[in-house]
């Protein structure tokens, strides 16, 4: 939900609410938090058993972030849902030009390959196989 300001003879805009702010800094904190994991979102969408649609409107604050959502993404990075909300929380003042953040150093992890590993993902399989195939643009 955005707030809307009018002054007479004024363009009406929508302001963020602060809850939509951190709902947007939780969403973008899940999303560094995925990518850091050596994840993409189609990829720990089918992980937690949700659409990828779903979680992308999630991640880009485009929807308000669920709970049971945040715990499901949180145990599949394997780092705390109260560490997330941190996080959020103090990438949302930095953002705000409040203070700088302090960036958290990532543990390695085993099971995850190194860039050099990467492979293509799609969203789903096509028979299309010319130029206007895009099913390997949504990593």
């Amino acid at each position: 939900m955005t707030a809307s300001r009018c002054h007479a003879g004024a363009i009406v805009t929508h302001v963020k609410t602060r809850a939509e702010q951190y709902n947007a800094a939780v969403g973008r904190q899940l999303r560094a938090e995925i990518g850091a994991a050596g994840s993409s979102i189609a990829a720990m969408a089918r992980e937690i058993g949700i659409a990828r649609s779903a979680l992308d409107n999630y991640v880009t604050g485009k929807r308000a972030i669920p709970v049971p959502i945040l715990f499901a993404v949180s145990a599949a990075v394997d780092v705390e849902p109260h560490t997330v909300l941190d996080r959020a929380e103090e990438r949302l003042r930095a953002e705000a030009g409040r203070r700088s953040a302090t960036v958290t150093p990532l543990r390695p992890r085993a099971d995850v390959p190194g860039t050099r590993d990467n492979r293509t993902e799609v969203a789903f399989d096509s028979a299309v196989t010319h130029d206007d195939d895009t099913d390997d643009l949504y990593d």
